[in-house]
């Protein structure tokens, strides 16, 4: 009895031993399931922050950088590669980097902007303070010499480059978040197309000018003559380079202005072009001189930073009844002045008088044969006569005056001339502004 009860106690307790070391094993063999599972899942999530990662880096971060430092419009810039880990901590980090990113561009871009645009101010503002007295010069030799001679025509056409050259330093110094550095009186609206006129690099005897009294002896308020007239020249300049014919300008009276409308029969321009142009047109922004890639298509860019300092607009999306652009420049009524008033007139007439009457004198004297038969000229101090300065002429222009016949020379050159003193005059009339301004 005490052999079989031992017996069964034993055979017991190894039975338990075994259950316990089978349940045992099965919960080792679970638990090492479940740590694989955990172990293959890691491994599964390392895996595609890997891939996430290497996405932000070769993929997001290049276009970013070509869009915010490089300037590529139209790049698209791709989001999470994998959707699921949207709000994540990854994609936290992710819009945080982009931030950084954005916001180190913009203060660096804005720091290298100023510094730029500062230096190139200040060398612009010198030479167009030095090409300034060169044109002083030449106007003042033109008056010493009679309007017929080879030699005056030769010095209109130089002194036409130097305004060519004084308008590209004005398109600049405008685009760099300055002024158009000078400062006019008011006036006409003819005088301001022959002026733009004037100014562009292509054959200016191809555009053709409409007048009409109403419109063209109507008066232009001073502070915006200058900016009307270098964002009239960027439309005649792009018309007469895009176009081999004519190109016609016409001012004409709308209920809320005036609108001067340049008409060119050139190549017109597709959709994308003239969304590009509206999108130039009313850029208000000053030029990022660190990402101009094409300084020769910046002339709405010109026109946009004028009109919206000064309050006038500018449309390029007609088609022009010759096929090709319709240009308008839009000015309101808000921006027309008055012109110089009776008195103004008269006393520039007796300036002129006077000045007229003190040249015949001083012409009357020197022609009177001295003693050794010789007219009476000053010397200098190397006894060589001194070349006598003709007083400034008096700008007055016929109001319906044609243009004039082109057989005969003489008159031809006279009335270029007259053109010439006309454009001049209405440049250099009033005060001019400091350059350096």
């Amino acid at each position: 009895m005490t052999a079989t009860a031992l017996l069964s106690v034993g055979l017991f307790a190894t039975s338990a031993g075994l259950i316990v070391q089978t349940r045992t094993k099965r919960a080792l063999v679970a638990r090492g399931e479940s740590l694989e599972k955990q172990r293959d899942a890691a491994t599964k999530r390392a895996a595609h922050l890997e891939a996430e990662e290497r996405h932000f880096a070769e993929v997001t971060m290049p276009a970013l950088v070509d869009v915010l430092a490089r300037g590529h419009r139209g790049v698209p810039v791709p989001g999470l590669y994998q959707e699921e880990l949207a709000g994540s901590a990854v994609d936290l980090s992710h819009q945080a980097v982009r931030r950084l990113l954005q916001e180190a561009v913009r203060v660096t871009r804005e720091q290298i902007g100023r510094a730029a645009r500062a230096s190139v101010r200040d060398t612009i503002d010198e030479a167009q303070t030095r090409l300034h007295r060169c044109q002083m010069g030449v106007i003042q030799e033109m008056e010493r010499h009679p309007d017929s001679t080879a030699y005056h025509q030769s010095l209109m056409n130089f002194d036409r480059l130097v305004t060519q050259a004084l308008h590209t330093l004005q398109r600049t110094r405008i685009l760099t978040g300055s002024w158009p550095g000078l400062q006019r009186a008011d006036c006409t609206m003819r005088e301001v197309v022959e002026s733009a006129r004037g100014r562009i690099m292509n054959d200016y005897l191809r555009v053709t000018y409409t007048y009409e009294p109403g419109t063209g002896e109507t008066w232009l308020e001073g502070r915006v003559v200058e900016p009307v007239t270098v964002a009239l020249t960027e439309l005649l300049s792009n018309a007469a380079a895009y176009s081999e014919g004519k190109v016609f300008v016409e001012v004409q009276a709308f209920q809320t202005g005036y609108g001067i409308v340049v008409d060119d029969g050139g190549l017109s321009m597709n959709a994308f072009q003239r969304e590009e142009a509206a999108r130039q047109l009313a850029q208000r922004e000053v030029l990022d001189i660190a990402t101009v890639q094409d300084t020769g298509r910046l002339g709405f860019a010109v026109i946009g930073r004028l009109a919206s300092e000064y309050g006038f607009a500018a449309d390029v999306t007609s088609t022009s009844p010759y096929g090709g652009v319709r240009a308008v420049l839009r000015i309101p009524r808000a921006l027309f002045g008055h012109g110089p008033t009776a008195e103004d007139v008269q006393a520039e007439r007796q300036a002129a008088q006077a000045a007229l009457t003190a040249e015949t004198a001083f012409t009357s004297a020197s022609s009177e044969p001295a003693a050794d038969g010789y007219p009476a000229s000053g010397t200098g101090s190397g006894g060589l006569p001194k070349r006598r300065r003709h007083a400034p002429r008096a700008a007055v222009a016929a109001a319906d005056s044609g243009p004039a016949p082109l057989d005969d020379p003489d008159t031809f050159l006279a009335g270029f001339a007259s053109l010439g003193r006309t454009i001049h005059a209405a440049e250099t009339h009033g005060t001019e502004g400091d350059l350096h301004g």
